[in-house]
């Protein structure tokens, strides 16, 4: 399992501005193949082995910044993480994008962001979509909490109004998928 570069800078950005007095004990914390990494001059658009690049920078942000909860480190890092994207590159989708629209276009987005993955979304009613995730090799609570609030986040940007999400199925959790249900007013 890979995860895209661009994944790295949005972390160490996170870190960086939500705890810049822990940014530098954060990195010394990584293993020396994580923080060559963060440190180095890493392509952003090359292609890096996830556990290295992602998971275990991730533990360590869950370890030091929020007591061990993956729940809230997995949360922030979603909605820092979509602010950041989609304030940017994909603004575009947020000028012509219904939700239902959006959601399709976040499960492109994903696949560019992690590799190998299958991830789909089906309408569940006219304020409601479900988004299914067959395969990710390697995800963990953290990683289904942050692309939870990743879509949470991008409803909100595209003015739905108290976009709110539910992990039903988790492949963390021994599903065969993870699922996630998310709704809005």
């Amino acid at each position: 399992m890979q995860v895209k570069g661009t994944g790295i800078k949005t972390t160490k950005e996170f870190v960086k501005i939500n705890f810049p007095q822990g940014y530098t004990n954060w990195i010394n914390s990584l293993t020396p193949k994580s923080r060559e990494l963060y440190t180095g001059n890493t392509e952003f658009t090359e292609w890096f082995p996830i556990k290295d690049a992602y998971i275990e920078p991730v533990e360590k942000i869950i370890e030091l910044f929020y007591k061990g909860d993956a729940k809230a480190a997995g949360e922030a890092l979603g909605r820092f993480s979509a602010d950041y994207a989609l304030k940017g590159v994909y603004k575009v989708f947020l000028l012509v994008a219904s939700p239902q629209f959006l959601m399709k276009r976040a499960t492109k987005i994903m696949t560019t962001y992690y590799q190998p993955c299958e991830i789909s979304v089906a309408e569940n009613g006219n304020k409601s979509v479900i988004l299914t995730i067959s395969k990710f090799d390697l995800i963990n609570p953290a990683l289904e909490f942050r692309i939870g609030a990743w879509c949470q986040k991008a409803l909100e940007l595209t003015n739905c109004r108290n976009p709110k999400y539910n992990i039903k199925r988790a492949l963390t959790k021994g599903d065969k998928t993870t699922e996630i249900v998310f709704s809005w007013d």
